[in-house]
């Protein structure tokens, strides 16, 4: 196992490395390239870099059209909100928080296109200004939030190297958009705050790929104020074999890193986490809308705290895709995995070994455009994950619901329901107190909004959400157990979202 973990990182290491070298050389040809040139190859019609229908084991998903005709353009974006937090601090029964929120979120997405060579970039930050009492003592009347995702593509007739980067730093956890005021918040602001280039990343935890979020990202539950920085990096390259058959490769690095962990609100210590994962697969187009494939992953977890142990994850799946252009997106992704958990030993348990799990990994993507006034989306994963801070390594289970609707020519909603279950792997108690000491927890949300456009560049949204987070039986001391956070969110807002700044 040591033996394949080191080899996992050497071909990381030589990624990285070509990938890098890749992009001087670009740099170097692309000097005197013609910033209005044609474009890129990733938007031509060869089938192994068709965006309509990309590779079932690539990290990128279908579009029906490029954003804005394929032009590289600027977007920024603005919103202001006022909101009303039933439990802000995450805690149950009479201890509950209110809080006065007001946001100011301001966003800038760009698409800079050459001939060869693509670069998107989204990113949002902004404010939140508490009234009344503090969550925390010391914590202060005004928290930061700030998402940055970037994507710079280098592209060739047979294929293409994607070097993409996705950071946060938030109070929260990605899971319901709880940072941003909630799902509705955000639904309402898509084309304001929501990106179109490279993409935050902010899809709850449910990212790109098949399987879906092979490679880290996701922070699936929150209890109260806890902030945290989160990077992951990734390095993926995807090569026609023929007119009909790709290969992808690829290669990540994800951390989350929680601050200010002894002014937490969580009565436990949380537990900080490292991913390695390393990926190859297979995929063949049977005709211009059905794809199969196959897929191979490895996924190593660390965990710095002591006494936390080592996760280790090879994943086996084979792939299905149906895709009508602008109508239709299914992806099924389904196989074993077999998981292998190192507990550490320690002083009062020095006789730790480690076990091996087999159990079943696999996702489903369904986006479905009912009409030009209403689409949905249906997602479901089923994968390890590093625990969201509460255990060192999870078996999770998550799903997630959208709905958009127009009604009429002004207004529109949007709906957003998500649910995970968390299993902890581990099975000992020899992580030093550290995370929850129970056998698993859920989380889930409900948000909904109603938005009316006022003129072309500015709109007006009220939204609502629900989250709850129940924690289940106990396997060791802990003041979390048989805990049930209930929380209430609503919020009023204004969106300014003006026309794309064109480039070229």
């Amino acid at each position: 196992m040591n033996q394949i973990t080191i080899t996992v990182r050497r071909v990381l290491l030589l990624l990285l490395s070509a990938s890098v070298c890749v992009s001087i050389a670009a740099a170097q040809d692309g000097s005197g390239s013609n910033d209005a040139g044609a474009v890129p190859a990733a938007t031509a019609p060869a089938e192994q870099n068709n965006a309509e229908n990309p590779p079932l084991s690539g990290l990128d998903q279908p579009v029906a059209e490029p954003a804005f005709g394929g032009r590289s353009y600027l977007v920024p974006g603005l919103q202001l909100s006022e909101s009303v937090d039933s439990n802000a601090a995450g805690a149950s029964g009479s201890k509950n928080h209110m809080a006065e929120i007001s946001r100011a979120l301001a966003s800038v997405d760009m698409q800079k296109i050459w001939r060869r060579y693509q670069f998107g970039l989204d990113y949002i930050a902004g404010g939140d200004f508490y009234a009344g009492p503090t969550i925390l003592s010391g914590q202060g009347r005004a928290t930061q939030n700030h998402t940055l995702a970037a994507d710079q593509r280098i592209l060739w007739r047979t294929g293409q190297l994607v070097i993409r980067d996705s950071f946060d730093y938030l109070p929260e956890g990605t899971f319901g958009f709880s940072s941003y005021g909630g799902a509705g918040s955000v639904g309402s602001a898509l084309g304001g705050i929501s990106g179109s280039g490279a993409g935050t990343g902010l899809g709850g935890g449910i990212s790109g790929g098949s399987p879906a979020g092979l490679f880290g990202g996701g922070q699936f539950g929150s209890l109260g104020f806890q902030p945290r920085i989160g990077n992951d990096t990734i390095v993926d390259i995807t090569q026609g074999l023929s007119p009909r058959s790709t290969v992808t490769l690829a290669g990540g690095y994800d951390l989350t890193n929680y601050l200010n962990v002894n002014n937490s609100t969580a009565p436990f210590k949380i537990i900080n986490s490292q991913q390695t994962t390393g990926q190859i697969g297979f995929n063949h187009l049977l005709t211009r809308k059905d794809q199969v494939g196959v897929q191979y992953a490895f996924q190593e977890f660390h965990f710095p705290r002591a006494g936390s142990g080592s996760i280790t994850a090879h994943v086996w799946n084979a792939l299905y895709g149906r895709r009508i252009t602008g109508k239709l997106n299914l992806a099924i992704a389904g196989g074993p995995q077999l998981v292998k958990v190192q507990n550490q030993v320690t002083a009062s348990n020095p006789s730790a070994t480690s076990s091996n799990l087999v159990s079943a990994n696999g996702s489903l993507t369904f986006n479905y455009t009912v009409s030009s006034r209403t689409s949905a989306t249906v997602m479901y994963q089923r994968f390890v994950t590093p625990g969201s801070g509460f255990f060192a390594g999870a078996n999770t289970n998550a799903a997630r619901f959208t709905l958009g609707h127009r009604l009429g020519r002004h207004w529109t909603t949007n709906t957003d329901v998500g649910y995970s279950h968390n299993s902890n792997l581990q099975t000992s108690t020899t992580t030093s107190g550290a995370g929850i000491q129970t056998r698993s927890y859920q989380f889930w949300y409900a948000g909904s909004s109603l938005q009316r456009q006022l003129g072309q560049q500015f709109s007006v949204f009220v939204s609502y959400q629900f989250n709850d987070m129940g924690v289940g039986q106990c396997t060791g001391a802990g003041s979390v157990c048989g805990l049930s956070a209930l929380r209430h969110t609503g919020q009023i807002g204004i969106n300014w979202h003006p026309r794309p700044i064109r480039l070229d």
